[in-house]
């Protein structure tokens, strides 16, 4: 267990292995609980839209409810070149990827500039303003309410058609690489700083630090985030609904890592697994699935503030008391070999004493 909390390069290379191996084989995991192999490519997708928004809500503590607009962003950009282009797929990606850091730049700008419950309600603010203007005024190129359809299907090379099991290993890849780099973000002096300006902002500041630059650059790789995942949601749906740019995109992606927890990279990747199974499986089983996961979430809010991660750290806890007893006991047993050294020393030192 003590090599287990030891920050070391193993330690990260076991990480990313373990990783790799839940990613790649949840495909035939999700059978065995009641799934389907379908639903793993939606959940690897979620997660990674519910990674990015950890990336600013859990290192910067700056609460977002507009990430809709850069999944929905990312996903009408691919949708369109593969409409209007041609299908190749990592194209299509770096097209809407491109388009969405810039406008998460710009929003960055805008946004961070309020703290609290009104930067919320900015971002809140522009998601809509985009999803009532892809509503109508851009009509003619987003489909209004029927959304964006007739997308062809994407191809990786020009040769590996991207769908089913191709997809879902394509779409994996990319949720091991974002989790590997937000993970070295986090372990890096950058992402030090941005949790310190969770901590206290106000003290970062006075130290010299351009803290607003931080802060910006925390936003747009997390909306990068969002637009990668919205255009793998693309490649997956072939179609893209207007409703990925509306405020319940973003409220879902809350509940997801709220339920996971924030500020530990896997557990909103693991919470989007959790809501997802419960709207897709738990839905044809009982129509009262809704309660279910509001039950849920009341109770980790309630009882598990740090989500279902919070709950492994206590298990942990559990089992990690016996290895902390030895090493409580041994600076007792020191101290008092200690407070025996002298009279041992004297017992020495008194023969050769003239009497």
């Amino acid at each position: 267990m003590r090599w287990f909390k030891t920050d070391t390069p193993t330690r990260e290379l076991a990480f990313i292995i373990v990783a790799a191996i839940v990613l790649f084989g949840l495909p035939w995991f999700l059978p065995l609980i009641g799934g389907y192999r379908e639903l793993a490519t939606t959940i690897v997708i979620w997660g990674i839209l519910a990674l990015g928004l950890d990336i600013l809500v859990g290192f910067t503590g700056f609460l977002s409810f507009g990430h809709a607009a850069f999944w929905g962003g990312g996903s009408y950009i691919a949708g369109l070149y593969l409409l209007h282009a041609t299908n190749h797929a990592l194209v299509a990606m770096l097209c809407g990827v491109i388009v969405v850091t810039a406008l998460a730049f710009v929003l960055a700008l805008v946004t961070l500039r309020r703290h609290g419950i009104y930067f919320a309600i900015l971002t809140l603010a522009f998601a809509e303003m985009f999803y009532f203007a892809a509503l109508a005024p851009l009509q003619a190129w987003t489909g209004g309410d029927n959304g964006l359809t007739g997308i062809h299907s994407a191809y990786l090379l020009g040769q590996i058609k991207l769908s089913g099991q191709a997809l879902y290993i394509f779409a994996a890849a990319w949720a091991l690489l974002g989790l590997y780099m937000a993970r070295r973000i986090q372990r890096s002096p950058y992402g030090l700083i941005l949790r310190a300006i969770k901590a206290n902002e106000t003290r970062l500041t006075y130290t010299g630090i351009n803290v607003f630059r931080y802060k910006v650059m925390a936003f747009v790789i997390s909306g990068l985030y969002g637009g990668l995942a919205g255009t793998l949601a693309t490649l997956h749906e072939t179609y893209v609904p207007v409703g990925s740019l509306h405020w319940t995109t973003s409220g879902e992606v809350i509940i997801m890592a709220v339920i996971g927890g924030f500020g530990t990279l896997v557990g909103p990747m693991i919470g989007a697994g959790i809501v997802l199974y419960l709207e897709n499986v738990l839905s044809g089983i009982t129509s009262l699935w809704h309660l279910i996961l509001g039950a849920i979430f009341m109770g980790i809010v309630i009882f598990l503030p740090g989500g279902v991660m919070d709950a492994g750290r206590r298990i942990w806890r559990l089992f990690d008391r016996r290895d902390r007893q030895p090493i409580a006991a041994q600076p007792q047993q020191t101290q008092g070999s200690q407070e025996q050294a002298p009279s041992s020393l004297q017992s020495q030192v008194s023969p050769t004493q003239p009497e």
